[in-house]
C-alpha cells in the first residue's frame, strides 16, 4: 500500500504525525464516545492528551521507527476506527429496529403480538477441519412448532 492508502483511511481523525528521537506518534482526535479496546490497542503505547474539546479526546498512537512497529501501529488505529464505526452503526440500526417493534406493538393485536417470533438468518461458516465448531443459543418460545431439522451428510 502506498503512504497516501495507509493515511487515507486514518485522515479524518488524524491531527498530526511527529518525531521523537526514534519514534513516530500518531496523534488523533476521537469522539468522546469511542472506546479503545484492548484487543487492538498496546496500553504502552497510547497516551490521551489533555484536548479543549468537549466532544473529542486527543489520542497519540507511539511505535517505534520501523516498518513493523509502523504498520503495527497503523493497523491498531485503523482496527479502533473500524470496531468503532461498527459500534456506531449498531447502535443506530438498533435504534430503528426499537421504532419498528413499537410502531408493530402499536399497530397490532395483542393476540398476535404473544405468537411474535425473531428469526435471525445467520450465513453457514465453512469450517476448516479441526476447527471447534461455535454455537449460539437462541432463546425464545413461540406458538408454531419448529420444522424437523435437515442435516447435510460431512464430506
Amino acid at each position: 500500500m502506498t503512504l497516501f492508502e495507509e493515511l487515507f483511511v486514518l485522515f479524518p481523525y488524524l491531527t498530526g504525525v511527529r518525531k521523537l528521537k526514534t519514534y513516530l506518534a500518531f496523534d488523533m482526535s476521537f469522539p468522546n464516545t469511542w472506546g479503545l479496546p484492548k484487543k487492538y490497542v498496546n496500553e504502552s503505547q497510547v497516551v490521551e492528551n489533555d484536548t479543549q474539546s468537549k466532544t473529542h479526546r486527543s489520542i497519540s498512537f507511539v511505535s517505534e521507527f520501523s516498518q513493523e512497529g509502523v504498520d503495527n501501529t497503523i493497523d491498531s488505529i485503523k482496527n479502533v476506527i473500524r470496531y468503532n464505526k461498527e459500534k456506531e452503526e449498531k447502535e443506530r440500526l438498533f435504534e430503528s429496529k426499537v421504532i419498528e417493534l413499537k410502531s408493530l406493538f402499536e399497530k397490532e393485536a395483542l393476540g398476535d403480538l404473544k405468537g411474535l417470533e425473531f428469526n435471525i438468518n445467520q450465513p453457514k461458516l465453512n469450517l476448516e477441519e479441526n476447527e471447534p465448531r461455535e454455537t449460539t443459543p437462541v432463546a425464545g418460545k413461540g406458538t408454531r412448532k419448529r420444522p424437523e431439522r435437515v442435516t447435510e451428510p460431512e464430506d
